[in-house]
């Protein structure tokens, strides 16, 4: 066997120093029951202009940049915007309005103090199909929507739709309109199938009245057009650029069998390929823009005084704007989906994956993302391709792929792989660590579960169990066994691992076999209490005592609601506990908060009654210390401070915010550094019992009313706390003033 492969660097010690350091330093916290947006800017595929701003948007939230002093403001679903899913970007400057345009028809009219939505086009019964808007047009005093049913005519005064061009083939039948661009008289379509032509002054509803240029090079889709210097431009993907004057098409000598991203004008014509941009001047010499921050182009536009900007598809916003080309970009994740998240001392670390649901490797390469102090970070040194996993000891950290293994990060790295370790074609599907070492699931392989010691000697194990050589995440109990879930689609269910006992057993849907609700398992966690909770396809259920899964006959516990078993109709892909061993639950259809028992429903969010980016969530974790929940999903992540906290056996630093309290807040009061689960009385200066409660886990909130539910009056009120056991107590104040 080979030797690990080492490289010296010293920055995963100054992580693990600032992770550590991190938990003793007071983040920049959000009130309880409030959300937080983790939007990543760093993926722009459309910029818009005023005369004093620029606007980049990202799939879910537009960067804003002040060109006077190069601030930076951003919008998203959580100040204002109607939801995620953005496609393009338009600024109406007689108007002072920008138009946003979304993947599902809807339309946003962003005004100084407010933002209209447009609905109709989403919510339209008659439009069959996707409904994306591809590109905005604003001339005179009407918004051209290109889309992917044909043109929608916006009256930008009104805020109503004119006309909609619609079935505009050949034989009127549908046909996807990627962009337009104007000539003094007429309007030209870059669509699927070449381009077409069409006199302002005619019934362009009426297919017949188009000019068409689908013929040669044309008969082919057409994404970008524009109107520069007389001439009508078309880039025609892996052929070359066209222009288009007194009715005849002509190829361009330059940037031929190119892909390209978009075109724009201003001063120059603006050349976005699949690598760089180019300038096209009006006396036609072609420019190269030049800074290793092009890396993915998108899209570029010039401001009116000279200035570039460009929309990266690694870096973001770029310009040259301060005369060197330097990245615009809000704090964020620098990518948007997320495969997994995971919590260590202080700090949330997401991971863009992994591997497909079919298995295969995600082909992603994507910085492991870091959220400290209210602020994401990249840790370039760890892997970038197919991450599956992170996890910490007191002085490693490890990272693992689905395509290139194992790193140990101690001082130096090493990385593990199928070349000089067990590990079978390096495919690493979790990680976690345990008093023992770091135990290691293998994809597809005879020996699917290994033993990374502290030394880095290897143990591999094997079950006579044909699904287990495919597991997909593993868990570690609270006596140390492992739980690995195995492929669903291949026999599924849970292979639990006894490594002091040297047994095993598989647990299935079977009664006396684990009693699952469904071998479909794709979320296991360990609460407080040490069970261990299974989400499945078909409900959830848990284990309370998980030494007893060797006894020969144990059967899960399914908690009900209304006669159901909980989420029986849902497929549970992700469990969080938080510090009130509450059960947080994600599935294809948004998330939901149970009590320790799941027997009684506390919250539910979704993308209609909250600021979750997609229904669909992949992971959840938990800042125990502030409470703070990230839900991760293929679309982004956002957060929502809770009320509950981890607590401690005694009470420590007492905080109670907001404090004083004054006539226009209108939330919950928090009251934290309870010891665990303390009772939490609050009363007025005589001692009269205002209100009382039981924290969950280190923090009890109070919604400012006596126990009538009436508002309190103006004054000074005691907090009073005492341990579960009744051995420590503390008092605070707290001001009322309204």
């Amino acid at each position: 066997m080979n030797q690990p492969i080492n490289r010296n660097i010293q920055a995963p010690f100054f992580l693990i120093w600032v992770l550590f350091f991190s938990v003793k330093v007071n983040a920049q916290d959000i009130p309880l029951g409030t959300w937080r947006a983790h939007i990543s800017y760093n993926f722009i595929h459309s910029i818009a202009q005023s005369s004093s701003k620029i606007y980049a948007g990202a799939s879910n939230g537009i960067s804003i940049v002040d060109r006077a002093d190069g601030s930076l403001t951003s919008l998203n679903k959580l100040n204002g915007l109607s939801g995620t899913g953005i496609t393009t970007l338009a600024f109406d400057g007689n108007r002072n309005q920008l138009l946003v345009g979304y993947a599902d028809g809807n339309l946003d009219i962003v005004k100084e103090n407010e933002i209209i939505n447009f609905s109709a086009l989403k919510n339209s019964p008659t439009i069959v199909g996707s409904k994306q808007i591809n590109h905005i047009s604003i001339q005179q005093s009407y918004a051209y929507l290109a889309a992917d049913f044909g043109v929608v005519v916006f009256d930008l005064i009104r805020l109503e739709i004119k006309e909609t061009w619609r079935d505009l083939g050949v034989s009127g039948t549908q046909l996807k309109i990627y962009s337009s661009a104007f000539k003094p008289d007429s309007i030209f379509l870059a669509t699927e199938n070449g381009i077409m032509a069409g006199n302002l002054a005619e019934n362009l509803m009426d297919f017949t009245n188009w000019a068409r240029f689908n013929q040669g090079s044309f008969n082919n889709p057409v994404q970008s057009i524009a109107y520069f210097n007389n001439k009508v431009y078309a880039a025609v993907n892996g052929d070359g650029l066209y222009n288009y004057i007194n009715g005849t098409w002509t190829k361009e000598t330059f940037l031929q069998n190119e892909e390209f991203s978009s075109l724009s004008s201003f001063t120059d014509l603006l050349i976005t390929t699949s690598t760089q941009v180019w300038k096209l001047s009006h006396a036609g010499v072609l420019t190269e823009v030049t800074t290793s921050l092009i890396q993915k182009p998108q899209c570029a536009v010039e401001d009116g005084s000279g200035n570039l900007w460009i929309g990266d598809g690694r870096n973001g916003l770029v310009s040259n704007l301060s005369g060197t080309f330097q990245p615009f970009n809000p704090n964020g994740p620098t990518f948007s989906g997320s495969f997994r998240l995971k919590y260590f001392s202080g700090t949330v670390f997401a991971m863009a994956g992994g591997f497909k649901s079919d298995f295969t490797p995600a082909g992603k390469t994507e910085y492991v993302n870091y959220f400290s102090l209210g602020n994401w970070s990249t840790i370039p040194e760890y892997f970038r391709q197919d991450v599956s996993g992170i996890d910490f000891s007191e002085s490693k950290a490890f990272v693992s792929s689905f395509t290139e293994g194992l790193q140990v990060h101690n001082g130096t790295i090493t990385i593990f792989n199928s070349g000089n370790s067990p590990l079978t074609n390096s495919r690493v599907s979790a990680i976690a660590s345990s008093a023992e070492g770091l135990w290691v699931a293998n994809y597809n392989s005879t020996q699917p579960l290994h033993l990374l010691k502290p030394d880095n000697t290897w143990q591999s194990f094997s079950f006579p169990v044909s699904a287990s050589q495919y597991p997909v995440n593993l868990l570690v109990d609270n006596v140390g066994q492992v739980w690995l879930t195995l492929n669903p689609s291949n026999g599924g269910g849970i292979l639990v691992f006894n490594k002091a006992t040297n047994q095993h057993v598989q647990l299935t849907e079977a009664s006396g076999a684990g009693a699952l609700p469904s071998r479909k398992v794709y979320a296991l966690a360990s609460d407080r209490n040490g069970a261990v909770w299974v989400g499945t396809d078909a409900g959830v259920a848990y284990f309370p005592d998980p030494s007893r899964v060797f006894s020969g006959n144990i059967n899960s516990v399914k908690p009900f609601i209304n006669g159901r078993v909980l989420l029986r109709d849902e497929k549970t892909t992700a469990i969080a506990v938080d510090g009130g061993n509450r059960k947080w639950l994600g599935t294809e259809r948004g998330v939901w908060l149970f009590d320790p028992y799941g027997e009684n429903q506390i919250l539910h969010f979704n993308e209609s009654n909250s600021p979750l980016l997609s229904d669909k969530i992949n992971a959840i974790e938990i800042n125990p210390s502030t409470g703070e929940v990230l839900f991760g999903t293929g679309a982004g992540i956002v957060s929502y401070r809770s009320d509950a906290t981890a607590g401690t056996p005694s009470f420590s630093k007492i905080k109670i915010f907001p404090n004083p309290v004054t006539a226009n807040f209108t939330g919950t009061v928090g009251i934290t550094g309870l010891a665990a689960d303390s009772f939490v009385k609050i009363t007025d200066v005589s001692g009269k019992l205002i209100w009382q409660t039981r924290a969950s886990g280190g923090t009890a909130t109070w919604n400012v009313q006596d126990v009538s539910g009436r508002s309190v009056a103006t004054g000074i009120y005691l907090v009073i706390a005492i341990s579960q056991d009744g051995r420590e107590s503390m008092i605070g104040k707290i001001a009322v003033v309204n």
